[in-house]
């Protein structure tokens, strides 16, 4: 019998205490920290500040309210940004807003993320973010997916300027919150926009920008382009995060130290490792590093395994258990045969059960 969602304990954001150095693997390589970088700093989107400058990004069927737990529970004490949620899909119903625009008291500051691009639907669903709590109400004007940008939405929004900024304008006339936007740099290499875009959008009132250096046509494809965070940085006032190809600490700090933006916004090297953020703090504070335990590793799992089939409903939680389940165990001793004896698993439960029995007969660290 697993627990119900009430009994489960969940820590706060606040910092806690690091996992004792002799239960870490010691970050190899990384070199000490910039100056000024000791305490990471932070920056501030209208009357919400971030501290430290650090967010996790939004991923469509992954950063739900389970998995922004999952990385306060990991240390993480900046933004974190729900997955993208159409205003169409809100408004129209398809959407549960009790389900999708669910915020926990432990996870503050939140973001909300929308997608669409009509500045009255927009408006409209942004009100009702408000409503539900979140902190930052975020547009998405970088999603590559083609069921996105056939709307006109996501990075389609770069190849049109002026709706953008009709779209940002309305959502930031519509909350008394701080709005802000997620964007990349442009349709393709022939139609960067991000500058032109970055500017009216900053008219209109929004209180940040968070930069995926990528065109769309790249996709995840190719190598992120941080000069042009660099770039965005020089051209606005409001706070610029940067994003794209974050894949470990000292490199994290080192495009920090480089381009002068206000932060760092991380996306899937946090779901393979949501400790990231945490370790890059502690990179900045001491020169080093460490790796969370097996019995770290095992606890996050079935925790938020837990959580997923605690919430429901049983389908979802079974695809987002999988989802998550090769990304979590890799490099864990025994973890290939797991996740193949898994793969067919219908019932969340019993993949549930079975991972904890691994889990209770692995007990080794990590292979």
């Amino acid at each position: 019998m697993w627990p119900s969602l009430s009994s489960l304990h969940f820590a706060s954001p606040a910092p806690r205490p690091l996992t004792a150095r002799s239960q870490y693997e010691g970050g190899t390589g990384a070199p000490p920290p910039a100056d000024g970088c000791s305490a990471l700093p932070g920056y501030q989107l209208g009357s919400v500040r971030v501290s430290p400058g650090l967010a996790l990004a939004p991923m469509a069927g992954l950063t739900d309210l389970t998995f922004r737990r999952v990385v306060r529970r990991c240390g993480h004490r900046g933004l974190v940004v729900s997955e993208i949620l159409s205003s169409e899909g809100l408004i129209r119903g398809r959407l549960d807003p009790a389900e999708y625009l669910r915020i926990a008291p432990d996870e503050h500051p939140v973001a909300l993320q929308l997608s669409g691009a009509d500045p009255e639907r927009m408006a409209e669903a942004a009100r009702w973010c408000e409503g539900e709590g979140a902190d930052v109400v975020d547009i998405n004007m970088g999603c590559p997916a083609s069921k996105v940008t056939k709307g006109l939405c996501g990075a389609a929004l770069l190849r049109d300027p002026a709706l953008a900024a009709r779209v940002a304008g309305a959502v930031v006339r519509a909350v008394s919150l701080p709005v802000t936007v997620k964007m990349r740099l442009g349709w393709s290499e022939s139609e960067v926009t991000f500058l032109e875009v970055a500017r009216a959008l900053e008219a209109e009132g929004v209180a940040g920008l968070a930069l995926h250096a990528r065109t769309r046509r790249q996709g995840y494809s190719g190598e992120a382009d941080w000069d042009r965070v660099a770039q965005l940085k020089a051209e606005v006032s409001v706070p610029v995060v940067g994003n794209g190809d974050i894949r470990d600490p000292a490199q994290a700090l080192s495009l920090w130290r480089r381009t002068g933006c206000d932060g760092l916004m991380v996306g899937r090297a946090a779901v393979k490792n949501p400790w990231i953020f945490r370790q890059i703090e502690e990179l900045a504070s001491t020169g080093s590093y460490g790796q969370p335990s097996f019995e770290e590793r095992a606890r996050l799992i079935l925790g938020h395994f837990g959580e997923l089939l605690a919430l429901g409903p049983p389908g979802l939680a079974l695809h987002r258990m999988k989802s998550f389940l090769g990304k979590y165990t890799a490099g864990m001793a025994g973890a290939a045969a797991l996740r193949g004896a898994l793969g067919s698993t219908r019932e969340p439960g019993a993949l549930l059960e079975a991972l904890g029995k691994w889990v209770r007969e692995s007990g080794a660290a990590p292979s």
